[in-house]
């Protein structure tokens, strides 16, 4: 997938020839993900490569302020294979969840967090560096004012997301609750299906 990023970024004269085959040999020394070698090697910076993949394969860009993780959201993946994919859900509706990518040519990234989920993921595209910000608000407590100004317009409070403010990881409690709804929602259980399996347990 970096040798399909790059060849677009050079056929769309973003950056050069040259400067895509020096980035191609730093990353073979150093490994790391291309965009990243790009902006390092100041090619072309984050926010730039997001627009150009944006209007390149016709996604939504996001901003930092749009970043905002809705609450049944939260428990879904564990933010360890977020930190290495550098992709962030953002909203679910049904059965398709919208996630925020940095790269959205790295459809291993994608299509991994389809199998962890279960769930029809729908991509837009933002910049690695908003993505972590993002990340290190929801899962490991750190501020952000945009996305803190942007969840009181919606009036989301802080509270709504202890399941992973608290730590790196959802509590067992909220990973259970999200697969019960993931469950019901794609009808492999119902309500009163679960409702009598709790019954039958406590009455043992």
């Amino acid at each position: 997938m970096s040798l399909k990023l790059g060849e677009m970024l050079v056929a769309n004269n973003v950056i050069s020839q040259a400067q895509f085959d020096k980035a191609l040999e730093t990353q073979k020394h150093v490994g790391g993900k291309l965009p990243v070698i790009l902006s390092k090697l100041r090619y072309i910076n984050e926010d730039q490569l997001a627009e150009f993949l944006g209007a390149q394969m016709k996604l939504p860009v996001l901003g930092l302020k749009d970043l905002v993780v809705m609450p049944n959201c939260s428990a879904l993946v564990d933010v360890e294979v977020l930190e290495k994919n550098q992709i962030l859900p953002i909203r679910k509706t049904n059965e398709t969840l919208v996630v925020a990518v940095a790269d959205p040519l790295d459809l291993d990234g994608v299509d991994n967090l389809q199998f962890v989920t279960g769930l029809r993921i729908e991509t837009a595209v933002a910049s690695r560096a908003n993505i972590i910000r993002a990340i290190d608000y929801y899962f490991h407590g750190r501020t952000c004012p945009e996305i803190q100004e942007t969840e009181k317009a919606r009036g989301i409070t802080s509270g709504q997301h202890a399941a992973v403010s608290a730590g790196t990881r959802a509590s067992p409690q909220a990973v259970l609750q999200a697969l019960t709804e993931l469950l019901i929602e794609k009808k492999l259980i119902t309500q009163d299906e679960l409702l009598n399996k709790l019954a039958g347990k406590q009455a043992k």
